[in-house]
């Protein structure tokens, strides 16, 4: 954010009134009247002129209007701060799977995002907004995220900032750290077959965050009470389609070497030392038939049939509990990250049906042959267990790619192409573009913008 934004005031050689720069009225040479205040002040022509005390614009990764009060309230020092932020992805999918699935080959405007963000009343509390519109929505603007957060350990308790917060609303669910991920900082156009089977996405929630930096490695946590499993969409409030069983979620987050740096993956440090990421995550719920939205949504290896196609029609509800554990370093161009998942579904009621278990993992290797500029990078993701065959017998399911991008100024412009070899896709993904059952070849191209 520009903290102190000025105009330069000027010896006008004109009569007084005429405007001067960013809308100020000049008087006579060197005395300037503020838009922001009724006072003629006297300031030598060709120096800095503080635009207002109380408001400033500017760019803070983002742009930003911030006051430092509102003249409406009692109080004086209460501040408003308003980021606007916009990224966008514009891709081109073509692939070659075996029937009967069908191939693709289109443009698509995969995430096209308004954010806004800040602070109202109070340092301490915090909102956040975004909207998204892309071609599987139509012409619709959906609201992706909002929620607003609490500081609660520095307002009431004295901690340092970031220590114990609280935040409410509709937010991505602390669990694995590819959804963590924002969209902006992948090095594949998009996330893997392995996450995306694993995932637990958005939800209506309330949760809780904070840090530690006391111990040997700092560490960050989140924690949330949630309406269930990928419950993010249209099927969010008070529905009949979404069963009475809340989820619940936790994720550990430390650094215990190095200095990681502000790119989440890529390694535009260009580190001398290794830095490492590492993480866990649990998540668990119940999920009830009489809940479509959840009963209708977990898949199964490696048809990437639903797993409510197969089960007997007796059983009324089982239990999903879901475990991660991730892993990512950077040095010296190089950059690896990989993520394994667990996910057991028992309790069974109505059936006699074993405990199932899923596993699966995805591992990413990337390095900058030019730095900062050109990176090569490559992944396998693979998806494991019995799910489809009710305990019978493992199955799997593999995905291989590779690709390359092109950044022109890191995250915030750049092109990635990747190609990618699907083994029976275990999931149903418009924003991976892939489909259940998928054999074949990806190729997508993307053009990647954001300010």
């Amino acid at each position: 954010m520009i903290e102190n934004d000025t105009v330069v005031a000027a010896a006008y050689q004109s009569p007084a009134h005429i405007n001067g720069s960013d809308g100020d009225e000049v008087y006579e040479p060197g005395y300037v009247r503020s838009r922001w205040s009724t006072d003629v002040v006297d300031y030598p022509p060709g120096e800095l002129l503080p635009l207002a005390d109380s408001i400033r614009v500017g760019y803070d990764d983002g742009f930003v209007i911030a006051s430092q009060r509102d003249s409406n309230l009692s109080t004086s020092d209460l501040p408003f701060r308003l980021k606007i932020n916009g990224w966008g992805q514009l891709r081109y999918t073509a692939t070659d799977v075996a029937p009967p699935n069908t191939d693709l080959n289109q443009f698509q405007l995969k995430r096209a995002r308004i954010v806004l963000s800040g602070n109202a009343f109070n340092p301490n509390f915090s909102y956040f907004l975004q909207l998204d519109g892309r071609s599987s929505s139509g012409d619709n603007m959906r609201l992706l995220d909002y929620y607003l957060s609490y500081d609660i350990g520095h307002d009431q308790m004295g901690l340092e900032k970031g220590t114990l917060g609280l935040r409410a609303g509709k937010f991505k669910m602390p669990f694995t750290m590819a959804r963590w991920l924002s969209g902006k900082e992948f090095e594949f156009t998009d996330r893997s077959v392995a996450s995306t089977y694993f995932d637990v996405n958005r939800s209506l929630a309330f949760g809780m965050f904070g840090q530690w930096d006391q111990g040997l490695i700092p560490m960050n946590w989140e924690t949330a009470i949630f309406n269930g499993f990928v419950t993010g969409g249209s099927e969010t409030g008070s529905s009949g389609d979404l069963d009475d069983n809340f989820a619940y979620s936790i994720r550990l987050q430390g650094f215990p070497i190095g200095d990681w740096g502000d790119s989440q993956l890529a390694d535009f440090e260009h580190h001398d030392r290794l830095a490492m990421r590492i993480g866990c995550a649990f998540a668990g719920t119940t999920i009830s038939r009489n809940g479509s939205t959840e009963f209708n949504t977990p898949r199964v290896v490696d048809s990437g049939h639903t797993f409510a196609s197969i089960l007997p029609l007796s059983v009324e509800s089982y239990s999903v509990a879901q475990f991660a554990v991730d892993a990512s370093f950077k040095f010296r161009g190089w950059s690896t990250t990989a993520e394994y998942y667990f996910r057991n579904l028992s309790n069974f009621e109505g059936a006699a049906i074993p405990s199932l278990l899923d596993h699966g993992f995805w591992f990413q290797l990337g390095y900058f042959v030019i730095p900062d500029k050109l990176q090569l990078v490559t992944r396998w993701s693979r998806v494991d267990g019995n799910s489809g065959t009710m305990g019978a017998e493992d199955q799997s399911t593999d995905e291989f790619g590779s690709g390359f991008a092109w950044y022109f100024r890191g995250n915030r412009a750049k092109f990635v192409i990747d190609a990618t070899r699907l083994d029976g896709a275990p999931i149903s993904s418009s924003s991976l573009d892939i489909n259940p059952g998928d054999r074949g070849w990806l190729y997508r191209t993307q053009m990647q913008f954001s300010f």
